[in-house]
């Protein structure tokens, strides 16, 4: 699960940007959306201070080393993303792969990519298109929570959602992606 939900993470980073109406560099990274730094901060804030699963987990993981350089080891960051997001009930294709566009084509296309650049860069794409169709940002805000939601009708769950998210406040601060990034968790919670 580990790599997978890396992938899915990234998924959804690609989504907010492409929202917000930004492609995904050549190499996959996603512009303002680091991983690297997001994922220590979701598992528990800098004080240790962290409440329930996150701050287990957090604890586990700079006791055994996982959180030591986390941007130059892949591993552990698939590792950090698996201890967040959980795959149940319906398959990766879930629910939400009976649409061939829209809301549900795009949690497909989420719950079904590789990781790589190119896949990355379509999910950014699919994002951007349906993105232009809101009016207002209140509108694609509440886009971002309903593929949240139809991510989360196709099996995807964020363990300790509010925690999470709250994390999240602090580092992205109120920036379009990262309050984008955080409507499609919060439709996950």
């Amino acid at each position: 699960m580990a790599s997978s939900a890396l992938n899915l993470l990234s998924g959804i980073a690609a989504a907010a940007a492409g929202f917000h109406g930004e492609k995904v560099s050549s190499n996959g990274s996603i512009p303002g959306l680091d991983l690297a730094k997001m994922l220590p901060a979701m598992l528990g804030d800098k004080a240790g201070g962290a409440a329930g699963i996150l701050g287990s987990i957090a604890s586990v993981a700079s006791k055994t080393g996982l959180l030591g350089d986390v941007g130059s080891k892949l591993g552990n960051l698939g590792d950090l993303a698996g201890s967040l997001l959980s795959m149940g009930g319906a398959s990766a294709g879930g629910a939400a792969s009976n649409a061939a566009g829209g809301i549900g084509g795009l949690a497909s296309a989420i719950l079904g990519n590789s990781g790589s650049a190119s896949s990355l860069g379509s999910i950014a794409s699919l994002a951007t298109k349906l993105g232009k169709t809101c009016s207002s940002k209140n509108d694609l805000l509440g886009m971002a929570t309903d593929l949240g939601k139809a991510l989360s009708s196709g099996g995807l769950a964020l363990k300790g959602g509010g925690t999470a998210i709250k994390a999240l406040d602090s580092l992205l601060g109120n920036e379009a992606k990262g309050t984008i990034l955080k409507s499609i968790l919060k439709g996950l919670s």
